[in-house]
C-alpha cells in the first residue's frame, strides 16, 4: 500500500467521524433544560421570607403610663412587644362607638398605647379578642388606646381614638385579670423610666425619655435576595419583558406597561406601573382597611417579609402603605439606600408601585460589645425648640431608632442608635445635639 492510498483511507475515516459528531450534536439535548422544566424554576415567585397577618404587622410604638401627672414608658423596648402580645389575648367587652374624641383627664392611673400609623377600626377584630363573635367590624380609624384603670381593680375602660379631627371613637372594657397585668407593670419601677411631654403639647402628645439613653451598637450580616422570583411575580406571564440600559439604575426591566429597577448598588428594588388607570378616568380609591389588607396580601404572595416589619404609615389619600424594619424592637429610620422599609402603593385596586430591600438581614452576627449613649430627652426637646432648622408646627413625632450603615466587610451593616424627628412625613436624624447640652429643661418639659 503506497502513501497516497493510506492518506485517502485516513481522510475517509476522519470524514466519517466528523459526520457522526455532527449528527450527535444535532440530536443532543442537555439534561439541565429538562431539570428547569421539571422543577419549574422559571415560575418561582417566593423569596424565602414569611407570610404575616394584620395582628403581626400592626404594633404600637409606645406604652405611656400616666401616674398622678407624671409619665413613664418601658425602659426596654422588648417589653412593648411582650405587653402587646398579652393585650391581644384580652377579652374585650361592651364595644361601642362614642362621640367623645378627647383623652380622659384627671385620672390617677391611665395607660396610653400609641401606634405609629392610623389603624383601620375594621382591623380591631383581627387584632384583639372579643366576647361577641358576631360583632360587626366598625368603620373609622385609631392611633391611640387610652386605658383607664379602675381604682377598685374590678376592670378597665378602653377608648380607641385618633388625633385626626372628625374620626370616630370607640369605647370598650376589659375584665379585672387583664387590667391587673397593666396595673402590676405600672407599679414595677424596674420596668419603667420617666418621660416628658414634648413642649407640653396636649394635642400632639409626644412623649420622650427624660434622661439619657444607652443602647448597643450591633452589627448584622446580610444575604442577597434573588431577583428572578420577584421578576416572575411582578411581571406575571408577560411575554415581552426586556432589559434596558439606564444611567440611573443598576438594572432596568420593562414590558412597556411596567418597569422594574434595581437601585443602590443592587440593594433595592423599585417596581412602577407605567400606565395609570386614573389617566383614563377610572379611579377607585381604596379604604384604609383595604389598603392595609391588599398591601399585606401582595407581599405575602411572594413571602416578602424577609425580616421583622411593622406598619408605620397608612395613607388612603395617596394609596400608600409603609412598613419599617425593626431590630431589637426598635425601628430602622434611616439607611443610605432605603433598605430599611417596604412601600406598597396602589392605583385604584391595581399595584402602582412597590419598593423593597434586596437584602435579607441576619441578627446572629457576634455582638460588638460597644454601646452609645444618646442625649437626654430634655436636651433633645430644648434643642428642637431653639433650633432654626425645625418648624415646631411640622414636627409630628420624636423617636429613638437605628441608622443602618454599611461596613467595609462584605454584606455587613452596623446598627447605630440615634434620635429622630418626624417632620412633614419624613424621618430625619437629630445629629447636632450632644449629651452635654442639658439646658432649657423647664421649657422642654412644658406643663404637666
Amino acid at each position: 500500500m503506497n502513501v497516497e492510498t493510506l492518506k485517502s483511507i485516513i481522510l475517509v475515516i476522519l470524514i466519517g467521524f466528523s459526520l457522526l459528531l455532527t449528527v450527535a450534536l444535532w440530536n443532543f439535548q442537555p439534561e439541565y433544560e429538562n431539570l428547569e422544566k421539571e422543577e419549574g424554576l422559571i415560575e418561582e415567585t417566593t423569596i424565602g421570607g414569611e407570610e404575616q397577618d394584620v395582628s403581626s404587622l400592626v404594633r404600637p410604638s409606645q406604652f405611656v403610663f400616666h401616674q398622678s401627672g407624671d409619665y413613664y414608658d418601658f425602659e426596654d423596648a422588648e417589653d412593648i412587644e411582650l405587653t402587646y402580645s398579652s393585650m391581644k389575648n384580652w377579652t374585650i367587652r361592651n364595644f361601642r362607638s362614642t362621640e367623645s374624641q378627647d383623652p380622659p383627664t384627671g385620672e390617677e392611673a391611665m395607660v396610653e398605647v400609641i401606634f405609629p400609623a392610623e389603624v383601620p377600626a375594621q382591623a380591631i377584630p383581627d387584632i384583639f379578642t372579643f366576647d361577641d363573635s358576631e360583632m360587626e367590624p366598625p368603620s373609622g380609624q385609631f392611633n391611640r388606646i387610652f386605658i383607664t384603670l379602675n381604682t377598685e381593680g374590678n376592670n378597665a375602660e378602653l377608648l380607641f381614638t385618633s388625633d385626626q379631627a372628625g374620626s370616630t371613637s370607640f369605647r370598650a372594657s376589659i375584665g379585672s385579670s387583664d387590667a391587673a397585668e397593666l396595673s402590676n407593670m405600672m407599679n414595677d419601677d424596674d420596668l419603667l423610666r420617666e418621660n416628658i411631654m414634648f413642649d407640653g403639647d396636649e394635642e400632639k402628645r409626644i412623649f420622650i425619655p427624660k434622661e439619657r439613653v444607652e443602647l448597643p451598637e450591633d452589627q448584622i450580616d446580610s444575604t442577597e435576595i434573588g431577583l428572578l422570583p420577584l421578576t416572575n411575580e411582578l411581571f406575571g406571564e408577560s411575554p415581552v419583558v426586556r432589559e434596558h440600559s439606564s444611567s440611573t439604575s443598576d438594572q432596568r426591566l420593562t414590558d412597556y406597561s411596567n418597569r422594574l429597577e434595581v437601585l443602590g448598588d443592587g440593594n433595592r428594588l423599585e417596581f412602577t406601573k407605567l400606565n395609570s388607570s386614573s389617566a383614563s378616568g377610572v379611579q377607585t380609591a381604596l379604604s384604609s382597611f383595604d389598603l392595609l389588607n391588599n398591601s399585606m396580601d401582595f407581599v405575602n404572595t411572594h413571602e416578602g417579609w424577609t425580616d421583622t416589619f411593622h406598619l408605620t404609615s397608612l395613607n388612603p389619600s395617596t394609596s400608600m402603605a409603609q412598613f419599617h424594619m425593626y431590630f431589637n424592637d426598635l425601628p430602622l429610620l434611616e439607611s443610605s439606600d432605603d433598605l430599611h422599609k417596604i412601600e406598597v402603593e396602589y392605583d385604584g385596586e391595581e399595584l402602582a408601585r412597590y419598593m423593597r430591600p434586596l437584602r435579607d438581614f441576619d441578627t446572629s452576627f457576634p455582638p460588638t460589645g460597644s454601646t452609645q449613649e444618646l442625649p437626654s430627652g430634655e436636651s433633645v426637646a430644648s434643642y428642637l425648640m431653639e433650633s432654626r432648622q425645625y418648624n415646631m408646627n411640622l414636627i409630628e413625632d420624636i423617636q429613638i431608632g437605628y441608622t443602618l450603615e454599611p461596613q467595609d466587610a462584605y454584606e455587613v451593616y452596623k446598627l447605630v442608635p440615634a434620635w429622630f424627628v418626624l417632620e412633614n412625613g419624613s424621618w430625619k436624624e437629630i445629629s447636632d445635639v450632644s449629651p452635654a447640652e442639658e439646658g432649657g429643661v423647664s421649657n422642654a418639659m412644658g406643663s404637666n
